[in-house]
């Protein structure tokens, strides 16, 4: 079964999964202030037809991760398009994962965030995204590196929506984040690097 073929209701049926909302993010929101690179590279994605989910994915969410990627240049690995197999259920391509093994060539445990892409709505992400962040569970679980909490966004670019996976249950953040508040964001995505930093 591919991690798109999940629901919040399918996870709970198969896994005993439950979902609530919270603030995952300690308020006032971090800021982190968006490099020239990173701003040009949005602007430029103006010049493009973002209608679709891997134009998004391209032009808009790539360039935010990598622009973590370039910050904590030791302090994980981002993978793009990788599968991530773990049983005959939970199998199937991943948008993105962060990994907290610098510098690897394969998907390594333990894998701390996912992020998935969507065209529409971030809504309609929310079972895929917490499919691949159970599977990220277990996946670290059977490489003997286990994290006790797994976090996932769902974004359509514009819009970025937070997931934790805690204690069985999905926690879904009260608060959105968008693009145009680019700061906020990067602050969000720098508060999970940091959760799982190597000191």
């Amino acid at each position: 079964m591919a991690y798109s073929d999940f629901n919040l209701t399918k996870l709970q049926r198969l896994y005993g999964i439950g979902y609530d909302r919270t603030d995952l993010f300690p308020r006032p929101h971090r800021q982190e202030t968006p490099s020239a690179l990173l701003l040009a590279e949005l602007e430029d994605s103006k010049l493009f037809p973002l209608l679709t989910e891997k134009a998004k994915s391209e032009f808009l969410i790539a360039p935010i991760l990598r622009e973590l990627a370039r910050r904590n240049a030791n302090g994980f690995t981002l993978f793009s398009g990788f599968s991530l197999d773990v049983d005959e259920v939970l199998n199937g391509f991943c948008d993105y994962l962060l990994s907290r093994k610098p510098r690897s060539i394969e998907v390594s445990a333990p894998v701390f965030c996912l992020v998935e892409a969507k065209n529409r709505t971030v809504e309609e992400g929310f079972g895929q995204c917490a499919a691949e962040m159970l599977a990220a569970y277990r996946f670290n679980q059977l490489a003997s590196e286990p994290l006790d909490v797994i976090y996932g966004a769902v974004t359509t670019g514009n819009d970025w929506a937070f997931l934790q996976l805690n204690n069985q249950t999905i926690l879904i953040d009260n608060e959105r984040f968008v693009i145009e508040q680019l700061p906020e964001l990067l602050g969000a995505l720098q508060h999970i690097i940091d959760t799982y930093s190597i000191a």
